[in-house]
């Protein structure tokens, strides 16, 4: 085959290549806003949560709630908002809890001893004062309240 057979039989194979590589590829498809995130709702529809009702008990008046599993942080048994805020000056629910343990019946849950570690500084020394990661104790015990679970759970402990 001589050189210009050749040369004519692969150059349509090169315009083709250079015709493809020349064309834009094809839009993207838009994502429909119903179909982003996990609520598959409109991104512009701001649903109201379900009203609840906060605990009203006095402290004491009501039991311990059980733990949903061995590590879970109890929940906390009684009305919190007079307890707020809580400052690094003033924390009411030490005020309470930091007493000896183990806890007796009619007295409140002792701060446990892990709360006096300070894993961060001192990880292996229990301190006299609850360490400073511990002290704001709404950041893992909730206040018990009516409202159901806002998203449903499988989780096994």
């Amino acid at each position: 085959m001589s050189h210009l057979a050749r040369t004519l039989a692969v150059a349509p194979l090169l315009a083709l290549a250079l015709v493809a590589r020349a064309a834009p590829p094809p839009a993207p498809r838009p994502i429909p806003d119903k179909e982003l995130g996990l609520s598959r709702t409109s991104v512009f529809e701001v649903p109201s949560p379900p009203a609840w009702k906060a605990e009203e008990a006095a402290p004491g008046e009501k039991p311990v709630p059980a733990r949903p599993f061995k590590e879970a942080p109890p929940v906390v048994p009684h009305a919190v908002a007079d307890f707020l805020p809580i400052t690094p000056a003033q924390n009411i629910c030490v005020d309470c809890h930091a007493i000896e343990g183990p806890k007796k019946k009619g007295e409140p849950t002792p701060v446990p001893a892990s709360h006096y570690v300070d894993l961060r500084h001192a990880p292996g020394k229990k301190g006299d004062k609850v360490a400073g990661a511990r002290w704001v104790c709404i950041s893992c015990h909730v206040a018990r309240t009516d409202a159901a679970p806002a998203v449903g759970s499988t989780f096994k402990p």
